[in-house]
């Protein structure tokens, strides 16, 4: 498998996390979240639907609800074979930047399914690591 198979837009469909045995449902129904992939870069942003407007003053408590409905990220990648790294240069969560991030892809014409430990420990998320299960759709494949 190549990056051209990456290449272009996807949404999420779906997605889990398992920690300590116990598998939730983390795809909100109320978000929206994108990833784009260019021949070297990676991009994702995931937002709630119908986002508050600022007033005319755009007060801190406009930002800071606003930026409860926003979370951006990206930075480059690397795929070989079937694993896929995101090295993460920026990120709404900061603890995300500098970091690097293998998982297992599984690309077909119009799915991508992304899967792997995910580093909640190392990230400051959590007392152990979790295993996440992302399913996305090409946008106008």
């Amino acid at each position: 498998m190549n990056n051209e198979h990456l290449l272009g837009e996807w949404q999420l469909v779906d997605a889990y996390m398992t920690v300590e045995g116990e598998t939730n449902q983390t795809f909100a129904a109320n978000r929206t979240m994108v990833k784009l992939f260019t021949p070297t870069h990676f991009s994702f942003y995931s937002k709630e639907a119908n986002r508050p407007a600022f007033s005319t003053e755009v007060t801190d408590e406009e930002r800071l609800a606003a930026s409860k409905t926003l979370d951006t990220g990206g930075g480059t990648y690397q795929l070989i074979g079937d694993q896929y790294t995101e090295n993460v240069v920026y990120c709404t969560y900061p603890n995300y930047e500098g970091k690097s991030i293998t998982f297992t892809v599984t690309i077909t014409e119009n799915e991508l399914i992304q899967e792997g430990v995910y580093p909640l420990k190392e990230l400051g998320f959590g007392d152990q690591d979790g295993y996440v299960k992302e399913i996305y759709r090409k946008v106008n494949p």
